[in-house]
């Protein structure tokens, strides 16, 4: 019973391994709904992304939650008072310092898109920021971190060395075993 709390414990703290799971929620402003959307649209994808930025980001998302799906029978359709723009991040590390980079190296491009949401102090006032997400944060035990042990440096590396024996592999294709050997020896020398 012991690890089975210690781990629902260490869950409620949005955290899985080295990963930390963030979730913010923020309403948007009455009529500035397709603003947003038109803005999380026109976030340039990946490597281009202002999140890309932010080293230790393993995932992250932005999307608008504007209705509750009615699934009939005897639910009670509820009508939401505001759309929501919710952030979703999973990055290695503590809280804090995520927020920080976020704000040196995102921070203009945060603020295009939170800047419609109720009480948005902005990214330059660092503090004023960090008690603003703390508010608008929603603690989760569930959050996508395919390698929650792993530093985004690691998987990088791991990744481009997975590509080397690709490469390897299909140029080595017909090699006799001696010279097979020779080439691994001097495709993979540093490895050793």
């Amino acid at each position: 019973m012991a690890a089975f709390s210690s781990r629902f414990r260490a869950l409620d703290h949005n955290r899985h391994g080295t990963a930390y799971g963030l979730t913010v929620y923020s309403a948007i402003r009455t009529g500035q709904e397709e603003t947003v959307r038109a803005l999380i649209e026109a976030v340039p994808k990946g490597e281009r992304s202002p999140l890309a930025r932010l080293e230790g980001l393993h995932f992250s998302r932005l999307h608008i939650f504007d209705e509750l799906v009615y699934q009939g029978g005897r639910q009670k359709p509820d009508k939401m008072q505001h759309a929501y723009l919710v952030f979703t991040a999973s990055f290695n590390g503590e809280l804090d310092v995520f927020l920080d980079d976020l704000c040196e190296h995102a921070g203009p491009a945060a603020d295009t898109w939170w800047e419609h949401c109720y009480a948005y102090p902005g990214t330059s006032d660092r503090s004023a920021f960090k008690r603003w997400i703390a508010t608008n944060q929603i603690h989760s035990g569930l959050f996508a971190s395919a390698y929650p042990d792993e530093s985004v440096q690691a998987v990088r590396a791991a990744l481009a060395l997975r590509e080397r024996v690709l490469a390897f592999a299909i140029d080595a294709q017909g090699l006799d075993a001696a010279a097979l050997k020779s080439r691994f020896d001097e495709t993979f020398a540093e490895a050793r």
